[in-house]
């Protein structure tokens, strides 16, 4: 063998070794302890591989900011199904709670000065690329895209979830709006 076969060899043996001592690689099994559940949750089966919540965590930030950037895009046959939401409004100030039926690109007189819009409705919602689509036309994960106006003015927009309120990118201190239920069109008899 030449030297710079040895050489090479002297490498490769060198680069693994660091890299198992990098890695942890020591042969060793270490004993694990069962994680506790957080409150309200169900203890994992014993054995279960432990639950990475990261990409769950990935797609809270994710969602967290989403506004407008993004486009919707909806088939013909989801916009004609859900054209209406109902929404349950709670004015923080009084505490007043009132559910309302909105139709999508319509909106709702709340106080004077002071409107609801609903831009977009979602029933399977989900992003694919810089689009917001929907999954099936079936409402699996509906969400609804709000803009709260006081005169010509915008003062907050973005997404509800009815499912998943921590994904909500809509915040406004004087309202607070939950998604109730999308409503189908009801079909023609």
């Amino acid at each position: 063998m030449s030297l710079s076969g040895q050489s090479k060899r002297f490498f490769l043996v060198t680069a693994s070794a660091v890299i198992l001592a990098f890695t942890g690689c020591s042969g060793e099994k270490k004993a694990e302890v069962p994680a506790q559940p957080e409150q309200g949750q169900q203890a994992m089966p014993e054995g279960h591989q432990p639950v990475d919540k990261t990409q769950e965590d990935i797609s809270k930030v994710q969602h967290a900011n989403i506004k407008t950037q993004k486009t919707v895009s909806l088939s013909n046959e989801v916009k004609a199904k859900w054209k209406e939401v109902k929404l349950e409004l709670i004015d923080n100030a009084t505490g007043a709670k009132e559910a309302v039926t909105i139709k999508v690109g319509g909106d709702v007189k709340l106080k004077e000065g002071v409107r609801l819009k609903v831009d977009a409705l979602v029933p399977d919602y989900a992003i694919a690329e810089n689009t917001i689509e929907s999954r099936s036309n079936e409402a699996r994960n509906p969400a609804v895209l709000l803009e709260l106006v006081e005169g010509d003015k915008t003062i907050a927009r973005g997404w509800v979830f009815r499912d998943f309120p921590e994904f909500n990118s809509y915040n406004d201190g004087k309202f607070t709006v939950r998604l109730v239920v999308p409503a189908p069109a009801q079909a023609k008899k």
